[in-house]
């Protein structure tokens, strides 16, 4: 089957045509739609093929062209196709592309059944997406709130159509930071799901199980989201019946985070590999999103390895690359994907190089939070900070004390707000407050007070780096603090 989109500009896009490029060399003659021109129009044809001889005598053997089936008039039929054409092109990193048919199928689908119909509510989960993609994560949130209206009315609270709804909820209240939500919609998901009987057979079981490993990931409840990931890559093998799928790869890619909390570096470096060759070379999906992720997540862990540095540099570059090309340089991801290889030359020796990086994506985040798509108490916002507040300290000046300062008191307000008290980053940002301060000349037992306190929680996390602990340990004795057995107080 060749599939044409008549009259519609996503037939036109550079980066959509290749993917038809061997569809056939003939030419295949698009008529007028019959019905809806106003909203679009869809053409289904047999791809041409030369006739012979013997079949032009024989009944209907005298249109080479083959058969065409025009599905303007079919509303219900049309929006199915576009809005599945659409996912596909989401899937091949060409959102624009496959947003325009989800939009298209969305805007049929009101105009002929309305905007309470279970059909509507597909397509906005659909739509819902496309929103996420983009992130633009406060639409998708209302969009997919929407879908969830019209199924509970419809359906009653315990159908299958809203624990679909509930689980593309869920993926956009990870990537909000509100992982308790997150937990909460993927378990109502997956509790409809027993009650029905469709627990083992249905696709959306592994989705639902993905988004609650990835929240108890978070919430770093790591023996809880192992065994999530254990069950869930099980059941994806059993209900594909293979491992290259791309959903297999991104399951297996997000338990690769799993493996790295929990600092199993070689099985979450093979999970990440794995995951990078199925979508790039398995499965032939170049720009697929969540290789993107793949990439990022690979090169950040390979940077604490220094014999993997160069490798964990091209990899960041390659997802920075990517990010901007498919989700644009406005995107929030794609702060992270600058914040990522700011790490990496932070590591290099580049701090300048480092805090350019750090900016840019904090301006990133600054106009999401600005627009709703982020929330401003968001952990990737923290984060940032307090590598700005880092570098600012490590120049050891009143200067860079006076700057880190401010930059640090931002990121321990809004360390806690999602991930809880006693984080890493927390504690860090904390130790590097204290160092701040006593670079000013300021109150000496606060600061060591503060640098104290950051030392031994960090002391503490089993994935502390030895190199970070050491020059927190230097500072303390630098700074004549005494606070292992003893109130932190100033020698």
């Amino acid at each position: 089957m060749r599939i044409l989109i008549a009259d519609d500009e996503v037939a036109h896009s550079k980066t959509l045509r290749p993917l038809f490029a061997a569809a056939g060399k003939g030419k295949s003659k698009v008529r007028a739609s019959a019905g809806a021109p106003d909203i679009g129009r869809l053409i289904v044809a047999r791809a041409t093929r030369a006739v012979s001889k013997k079949a032009k005598g024989r009944a209907g053997g005298g249109q080479p062209g083959g058969d065409s089936l025009d599905l303007g008039d079919q509303p219900e039929q049309l929006a199915t196709i576009l809005d599945a054409l659409g996912i596909a092109l989401l899937n091949r990193g060409m959102l624009e592309e496959g947003a325009k048919l989800i939009e298209l199928a969305l805007q049929i689908r009101r105009k002929f059944f309305g905007n309470d119909h279970p059909a509507t509510a597909l397509s906005l989960n659909s739509f819902s997406r496309v929103e996420r993609e983009r992130g633009n994560y406060e639409s998708a949130t209302a969009t997919v709130q929407d879908a969830l209206r019209i199924n509970r009315k419809v359906y009653g609270d315990r159908a299958l159509p809203v624990a679909v709804s509930l689980n593309e909820l869920g993926v956009v209240q990870l990537l909000q930071g509100r992982f308790t939500e997150a937990t909460n919609s993927a378990n109502e998901g997956l509790d409809i799901l027993k009650q029905t009987g469709l627990y083992d057979t249905d696709p959306n079981t592994t989705r639902l199980l993905d988004v609650l490993g990835r929240a108890q990931g978070a919430l770093r409840q790591l023996n809880e989201a192992e065994q999530t990931y254990n069950t869930l890559l099980a059941l994806d093998q059993k209900q594909l019946g293979t491992r290259k799928h791309p959903k297999y790869a991104t399951h297996l890619a997000n338990f690769g985070l799993v493996l790295e909390q929990q600092g199993k570096r070689g099985p979450a470096i093979r999970a990440y590999s794995n995951a990078i060759d199925l979508y790039a070379n398995t499965l032939n999906r170049e720009r697929h999103p969540n290789l993107i992720d793949a990439y990022a997540n690979l090169g950040s862990l390979l940077r604490r390895l220094p014999k993997k540095s160069k490798e964990a540099g091209q990899y960041l570059q390659k997802a920075l690359d990517l990010g901007v090309m498919v989700r644009g340089e406005s995107h929030p991801l794609v702060g992270n994907d600058y914040a990522n290889l700011a790490r990496w030359q932070y590591d290099s020796g580049d701090p300048d190089s480092a805090n350019k990086g750090f900016s840019q994506a904090l301006a990133i985040y600054s106009r999401s939070t600005r627009n709703g798509t982020l929330p401003p108490n968001h952990f990737f916002i923290a984060e940032a900070l307090t590598w700005r507040g880092r570098i600012a300290v490590e120049r050891g000046t009143a200067a860079g004390g006076k700057e880190g300062e401010a930059l640090l008191n931002q990121a321990l307000e809004i360390w806690p707000a999602q991930l809880g008290p006693g984080t890493p980053g927390e504690s860090l940002s904390r130790a590097y407050l204290g160092r701040a301060l006593a670079l000013q000349g300021r109150d000496a037992d606060e600061a060591c007070a503060l640098l104290c306190e950051g030392y031994l929680e960090l002391k503490r996390d089993p994935q502390a780096g030895s190199d970070i602990l050491r020059r927190l340990k230097g500072w303390l004795k630098e700074q004549g603090c005494t606070c292992e057995d003893t109130p932190p107080t100033a020698a």
